[in-house]
C-alpha cells in the first residue's frame, strides 16, 4: 500500500458510487470500463478495505464505502477549490466577507448560507457572526461587518436596506391553558395574561412599534422580562407562568407542554427581515452576496 491518495481514483470512485454501475460510470467519465475497474481495485488495495459489494447484476457500497464516499467528496471539492484559487492572480485570491445574522428568528432559516456560499464563491471566505440586530448595525457602521441580515423595525441610521422576508408573530402558551383549544387567538384573548417580553434596550425601534400596536388594541397585560435563553422561556411558558409572543419560524423549537397559535395581530407585530450594508457603492463581494441570498430565498419559496 502506498499510503497516499490519488485524486483521479477519488473521482472514479465517486462516479461509480453515484451510478452504482461500472458501465454507467465509465460512460460518464468518457473512459472504457476495464481501466475504471483497475483504478477502483487499486484504490481498495491501497485502503485495505472493500468499497463495493459486487453482484452479478448490480453493485452497492459497503459500510466502509459509504463512509469513504462522504470524505472523498469533501477532499475532491477542496482540491478543486484549491486549484481554482491558485489559478487566479494574487490580487484575486481569497478575501473575506464579514456577515452578521440576527438571532431573533430561527437560525435554521439561514443555516445553509456558509455551505452554499462556499460552493458558489470559493475565492471569498464568509465569516459569520450571529448576534442581535442592534449590534450588527453598530458593527456595520464601525466597518467590522460588510453586510448583515437584520430584523426591522430598527434604527438603521444611514444603512441601505433590502427586504428579504416577513416573520409574523405567534403566541406560545401552555398546552393546559383554556385558550389552547382555540384555532386562532387575538390580543384581546390574552389581556389578562402575564406576558414574557423583551427589554427595550435590545431594539428600541421594534419595542416602540409593538407598544403602538398594543395601545391600539388596548392590550395591557402584566409583564415579565423574558429570560435570554429561549429554552428557559419555553419551560416557564409550559409551566403556565406566562405567555410569549415569538416569530413564527421559532415554532420549530418544540417542547412538551407548549402550543403555538396564530395571532390576528401577528402581521402587525411581525418582524421584517432585511439585508443591510453601508451607504455608497457596495463592494463586489457585498453585491454578490445580496444577489446570492435573494436568489436562494426566492428559489426556496417557489
Amino acid at each position: 500500500m502506498s499510503g497516499s491518495l490519488n485524486l483521479r481514483q477519488m473521482k472514479y470512485f465517486i462516479a461509480v458510487a453515484e451510478e452504482l454501475s461500472f458501465r454507467c460510470a465509465a460512460a460518464r467519465l468518457c473512459i472504457t470500463q476495464p481501466p475504471l475497474s483497475r483504478q477502483i481495485q487499486a484504490l481498495e488495495e491501497n485502503l485495505g478495505v472493500l468499497l463495493f459489494e459486487r453482484g452479478n447484476r448490480r453493485i452497492q457500497l459497503t459500510d466502509a464505502g459509504e463512509q469513504f464516499l462522504e470524505r472523498a467528496r469533501l477532499l475532491l471539492r477542496d482540491s478543486e477549490h484549491l486549484v481554482m484559487q491558485f489559478r487566479q492572480p494574487p490580487a484575486a485570491r481569497k478575501h473575506a466577507l464579514n456577515l452578521g445574522i440576527t438571532t431573533v428568528i430561527d437560525a435554521s432559516l439561514f443555516s445553509w448560507i456558509e455551505t452554499e456560499f462556499a460552493r458558489r464563491f470559493p475565492l471569498l471566505r464568509l465569516n459569520v457572526k450571529r448576534q442581535i440586530s442592534i449590534r450588527s448595525v453598530r458593527d456595520l457602521n464601525r466597518g467590522i461587518l460588510d453586510v448583515a441580515v437584520v430584523g426591522l423595525p430598527l434604527h438603521t441610521e444611514s444603512l441601505v436596506l433590502d427586504h428579504l422576508l416577513d416573520e409574523p408573530m405567534v403566541v406560545g402558551l401552555s398546552a393546559s391553558h383554556p385558550a389552547a383549544r382555540k384555532r386562532k387567538l387575538s390580543l384581546r384573548d390574552l389581556d389578562q395574561e402575564n406576558l414574557f417580553w423583551f427589554d427595550r434596550r435590545q431594539n428600541p425601534a421594534y419595542h416602540d412599534h409593538c407598544e403602538r400596536v398594543f395601545a391600539r388594541m388596548r392590550f395591557t397585560p402584566a409583564r415579565t422580562i423574558e429570560p435570554p435563553d429561549f429554552h428557559i422561556l419555553l419551560s416557564l411558558v409550559a409551566e403556565g407562568q406566562g405567555i410569549a409572543l415569538i416569530p413564527r419560524s421559532l415554532k420549530t423549537m418544540q417542547r412538551k407542554g407548549i402550543v403555538y397559535k396564530d395571532l390576528d395581530e401577528g402581521e402587525q407585530l411581525g418582524i421584517r427581515v432585511a439585508v443591510a450594508h453601508r451607504a455608497g457603492a457596495p463592494s463586489d463581494g457585498v453585491t454578490a452576496f445580496i444577489g446570492f441570498l435573494k436568489e436562494h430565498l426566492a428559489a426556496s419559496k417557489a
